[in-house]
């Protein structure tokens, strides 16, 4: 259970390796310790940022549009705006469609809403730049014209694959791993418990004893409920208390 590698001790590969025997659950138990672990970066704040922005960016193309057609000195980096909104969106959407396609959750009643409102808000700023583009020619209106037709076109079959999921029962959202864990947990048999904590508690001494763990954190592993240990020692190791010490 313990190994003489370097590598950094966690509460979540502890309680993942006492499942080793149960291939199944050991997945489960080692993907829900990874989220426990998992720290978010500033990079990862800032791809969640950037990700808003552009699911709702397509809301403000009417109004871009109507700015390129009356001051032509911007006519070119508001056009190239509308352009970059349109290619990033577009990838959002073939993301989600992708993501829903592959089990993940599928997109919600007010995510649907919201894709009702962008295709119409395209349709309309895309006919915006259509008629500036008639009366005075330019390639990069009719280009940001084609860019939001194709903005609303995705947006109405984002719709169409939210709706057709629904249907097939697909949820919002995923359920959280350490559901998961709980839920097949609870169809163990005997044997299984009582081979799983006889690893733990192997585990847990062989740890105390090498000064790894101190006594404190021995005993409230011991109370830990199976599958919960490492949920149980990550939030007392952040507790205010424990930090304030």
């Amino acid at each position: 259970m313990v190994s003489g590698t370097t590598a950094p001790f966690t509460w979540s590969d502890l309680e993942s390796s006492a499942f080793a025997r149960l291939p199944e659950l050991h997945k489960v138990v080692a993907a829900a310790g990874a989220d426990l672990d998992r720290t978010k970066t500033r990079w990862d704040h800032a791809l969640a940022a950037g990700w808003l922005v552009f699911l709702f960016a397509p809301l403000a193309l009417p109004l871009l549009a109507i700015l390129a057609v009356k001051d032509e000195d911007a006519a070119i980096p508001l056009l190239a705006a509308i352009g970059l909104i349109c290619a990033v969106h577009i990838a959002l959407r073939a993301k989600e469609w992708q993501r829903t396609r592959t089990s993940g959750p599928r997109v919600s009643p007010q995510e649907v809403v919201l894709a009702a409102f962008e295709a119409a808000f395209a349709t309309v700023s895309a006919a915006i730049c259509a008629v500036a583009a008639t009366v005075t020619a330019s390639p990069g209106r009719w280009l940001a014209c084609a860019g939001q037709v194709a903005v609303a076109a995705v947006c109405v079959v984002s719709i169409r694959v939210a709706k057709q999921a629904a249907a097939r029962g697909v949820p919002t959202f995923l359920r959280p791993a350490f559901e998961d864990v709980m839920a097949l947990i609870s169809e163990l048999d005997e044997h299984d418990r009582t081979t799983v904590h006889a690893d733990l508690d192997l585990a847990l001494t062989r740890l105390a004893d090498a000064g790894v763990i101190n006594q404190s954190q021995l005993d409230e592993a011991h109370r830990a409920p199976l599958g919960s240990l490492a949920r149980r020692l990550w939030a007392l190791e952040r507790s205010p208390a424990r930090q304030a010490r």
